[in-house]
């Protein structure tokens, strides 16, 4: 039995981080090559502005998360005292994701010449395997809030499963934004739209992910300690759902890794050849 449940806490660690690791290893090859594209093209006025204000409406955003976050730890705090050791680090998280979600889903259209266009599949600026893990995710937080319906700590559920939720459907709003926006009508500011495009949809979905991951997580190992500790729970229960737990803490981490660099926005001296180095 003992061997089983390392093999079992070993494969729930390895299979996310995989799996995860490689689809978003390919996502840093997408990100190279539409730097690449953008070197390659002189920038145009709008071009520029766009690039700028997207970058000041991001941090503006993430910087408004945080300072949220701050205060709710320290209002946390001053409510729970001791209570709260474990609660501020969880605040400090969602406030910061949560400041990057609604900058993404807030981003303004650039103000270039647009053409009429139909709506473009979301494959052409992400992978569609990115989208499905915070897909996968929200609904086994649905199904985990479904099936703890008879618990007695099922109004936290609700609410942890609800906020995370809610966090993927902002994710899915602005894919939708991305993908039903106005191409520019000149070819030269091309490259920096599909660039921003880019970057916009692997930053959301980044984030969307790691809130859903991680909220899914925190419930899974909640969830196996207290049947652990029940006198009617399985033997092999608990210790799945917490092998589940750490499987989805894995992964948040591994996408979490990832999107530190996808955070920096998107310039011209950033692309994969240089500008500075054109003659």
């Amino acid at each position: 039995m003992g061997r089983f449940i390392a093999v079992l806490l070993f494969v729930a660690l390895l299979v996310p981080a995989v799996f995860v690791g490689r689809a978003w290893s390919h996502a840093a090859v997408r990100r190279e090559v539409s730097n690449g594209a953008l070197s390659l093209t002189l920038p145009t006025s709008e071009a520029e502005r766009a690039m700028r204000i997207q970058a000041q409406r991001a941090r503006l955003w993430r910087l408004a998360g945080l300072a949220a976050a701050l205060i709710g730890s320290v209002a946390a705090l001053v409510m729970f005292a001791e209570r709260a050791v474990f609660l501020w680090p969880g605040l400090v998280v969602g406030g910061l994701l949560a400041g990057v979600l609604l900058g993404e889903l807030t981003r303004l259209r650039p103000d270039w010449e647009t053409r009429a266009s139909a709506r473009r599949p979301q494959s052409e600026f992400i992978d569609r395997a990115l989208p499905w893990i915070g897909r996968l995710a929200a609904l086994g937080l649905v199904a985990f809030g479904w099936l703890a319906m008879g618990a007695e700590w099922t109004l936290e559920i609700r609410i942890a499963a609800g906020v995370a939720v809610g966090g993927w459907l902002m994710v899915e709003f602005s894919l939708e934004r991305l993908a039903r926006r106005a191409g520019p009508s000149g070819s030269e500011d091309i490259p920096v739209d599909d660039a921003l495009r880019i970057n916009s949809a692997h930053v959301a979905v980044g984030a969307g992910s790691i809130l859903t991951l991680l909220v899914l997580s925190g419930l899974l190992f909640v969830a196996g300690v207290a049947i652990g500790n029940s006198a009617s729970g399985a033997d092999l229960a608990p210790v799945a759902l917490i092998a589940g737990g750490f499987g989805a803490l894995v992964g948040a981490m591994v996408v979490g890794a990832y999107l530190v660099k996808w955070l920096t926005p998107v310039r011209w001296a950033e692309a994969a050849w240089g500008t500075s180095r054109r003659g």
